[in-house]
């Protein structure tokens, strides 16, 4: 139940400076929970309501109509048929605002941030930094987001450091101005999880980092180099044949090698190319895992390469 409030608040909160909770949403949520929020002016209580929407096709040409105390109860009452009167409690003509900036510190904490936020930009707030460095923002309405400066004041509060924005489902044309600009977007309630503290929901912090990019293997055949994650071996004549073997298949609909396709006119066995292979990419300074994870050996096939087609790229 907690967890529901504070995601019903985060896609409430998307209509901006009209973001309000009404007590026929609120009260069932209403107790410990809910006066943590009150107290943390995540809500704070307005007036109450003082009108009621008209009856359906209602002819009276008002555009609401008055709830009146009757005791202790309340009733929005219609003034062409009294049968249409509404009765009301008093949790129901209760109504809450929500506050941009304490949700953005609920969210804060949630995702391990201990600093207050900072507001950075209209509406924008700074909620912190992952431990990798990223800077991670959240805006609560799409407008935020739609400003000719907002991207500008965005990189010059992140000071050159990677940006994570949170926010609600963007327009296409905004979302691919903020990607262009090297943002990764986070849908909002796309990584609230739950959670057992007194709020019941936490964020998921792997979340607000891009995946990461499988590592390209570039092949310059003029050098005999192979360049994989940042690193890269120059391979000797006798063993380049072996690994253009493994490459030729990878750039096939059957990726795996024989032993005997390994082997091509060479005397050797299969197994000792491929460790010869292997051994060369850790003299290179790859760890035996990596060399392994690179030149695989599938059980009772031959061998293949660990990387996909599409991230391959060969320069003659």
């Amino acid at each position: 139940m907690t967890e529901t409030i504070l995601r019903l608040l985060t896609r409430l909160s998307e209509a901006g400076e009209d973001a309000i909770l009404p007590g026929e949403l609120a009260a069932p949520f209403f107790g410990p929970v809910f006066d943590r929020l009150l107290a943390k002016r995540v809500l704070v209580e307005q007036a109450p309501l003082a009108d009621w929407d008209v009856c359906d096709a209602c002819e009276c040409g008002l555009p609401c109509r008055p709830i009146r105390k009757i005791g202790d109860a309340f009733r929005a009452e219609c003034p062409f048929d009294h049968r249409q009167d509404i009765e009301l409690t008093e949790d129901d003509v209760r109504v809450f605002r929500i506050g941009g900036e304490a949700l953005a510190s609920v969210i804060g904490t949630a995702a391990g941030f201990r600093a207050a936020p900072k507001l950075a930009a209209e509406k924008v707030w700074r909620l912190g930094d992952t431990p990798s460095g990223r800077v991670v923002f959240v805006a609560w309405e799409p407008a935020a987001l739609t400003g000719d400066g907002i991207i500008a004041s965005l990189r010059q509060a992140a000071q050159g450091s990677d940006v994570t924005i949170l926010a609600p489902q963007l327009p296409e044309e905004i979302a691919r101005r903020h990607q262009d600009a090297g943002f990764h977007l986070v849908e909002t309630l796309a990584v609230q999880i739950p959670a057992s503290d007194g709020l019941g929901v936490a964020i998921d912090v792997a979340a607000l980092a891009p995946v990461p990019l499988a590592p390209v293997l570039r092949v310059r055949r003029a050098t005999a180099e192979v360049q994989w994650d940042s690193r890269s071996v120059i391979l000797s004549r006798q063993i380049l044949p072996v690994f253009e073997r493994l490459l030729e298949k990878a750039m096939s609909r059957d990726q795996v090698a024989s032993g005997a396709h390994v082997e091509g006119t060479t005397a050797r066995e299969a197994k000792d190319l491929i460790r010869e292979l292997r051994d060369a990419f850790k003299a290179a300074g790859f760890t035996d895992a990596e060399s392994k994870a690179l030149i695989m050996t599938v059980r009772g096939r031959g061998y293949r390469l660990g990387v996909v087609a599409a991230d391959i790229v060969v320069e003659d």
